[in-house]
């Protein structure tokens, strides 16, 4: 989304920091020169950062970088110069995005990222909340069915039920469930017989709105109370970590002006 609006040219170019052998990342990332090191590809490569060029540079789960690389990085954009293993430097122009799951002020105090990237790369934070806490659930999952088969349909109670879940892979594993069930649909219709197949024992009714289970609403309050509790009542690192506002939380937890 944030490459179509920008309006840049140029290609959009993911990378996963954490698929990538250590020792092979600098070299995937800014390009080598031919015969630059041994079993280099002839000709040598221009490099994903080369190839993202007037275009978005995408890194995927950035906290996995190893501490060596980011140091790079960091000069890669101190001045947007590209520097290949055993090749000449040269000037790129890239909108540069990147995401994590881990949290980066612990993985700062950690060592795990340095504090000096951080800041580089915090420009502008967004912070997705868990799949379990959308509201658009429903949407989500259509969309990722249509990916996965456009010819399959899901019944509105099936939706329903698979809401109710906590999901804590979140779109990952919402999408590794629908592929299950899949597997085990034969008239191109999920049902909730399927969904109650899939994870075992009595269906859920999809119209609950509390009780034992707690549906959607009851998940979001369990999860939201557990944060509020880890962050020993702070309402303000609770939004945060939720990527909600300070507003939610009140109206989730059900506490007054008085508790503010």
């Amino acid at each position: 989304h944030a490459h179509a609006k920008s309006g840049r040219k140029g290609a959009f170019i993911p990378v996963n920091c954490a698929a990538i052998p250590a020792n092979l990342i600098e070299a995937e990332l800014f390009g080598y020169a031919d015969g630059a090191f041994t079993g280099a590809r002839r000709g040598g490569s221009i490099g994903l950062a080369k190839q993202a060029d007037e275009g978005t540079l995408f890194l995927d789960e950035i906290g996995d970088m190893p501490i060596g690389l980011q140091t790079v990085l960091l000069r890669l954009l101190d001045d947007w110069t590209v520097r290949p293993v055993g090749g000449t430097p040269f000037k790129i122009s890239v909108q540069l995005v990147s995401a994590t799951n881990i949290d980066f002020e612990t993985a700062v105090a950690e060592g795990r990222l340095r504090s000096d990237l951080y800041y580089r790369l915090n420009t502008l934070q967004v912070v997705l909340p868990r799949l379990a806490l959308r509201n658009d659930f429903i949407a989500i999952a259509t969309y990722l069915l249509s990916i996965l088969d456009g010819e399959c349909e899901v019944t509105p109670d099936a939706l329903a039920m698979l809401s109710q879940r906590d999901w804590p892979g979140n779109m990952r594993e919402l999408r590794s469930v629908l592929a299950r069930l899949l597997l085990n649909v034969k008239d191109s219709r999920i049902e909730t017989s399927h969904v109650t197949h899939m994870f075992g024992g009595a269906a859920i009714d999809p119209n609950t709105k509390s009780g034992p289970v707690g549906g959607l609403r009851g998940f979001r309050h369990a999860h939201v109370l557990a944060t509020y509790e880890e962050t020993n009542g702070n309402i303000a690192e609770t939004a945060r970590r939720l990527g909600v506002s300070r507003n939610t939380i009140y109206r989730d937890l059900g506490l007054g002006k008085k508790n503010r």
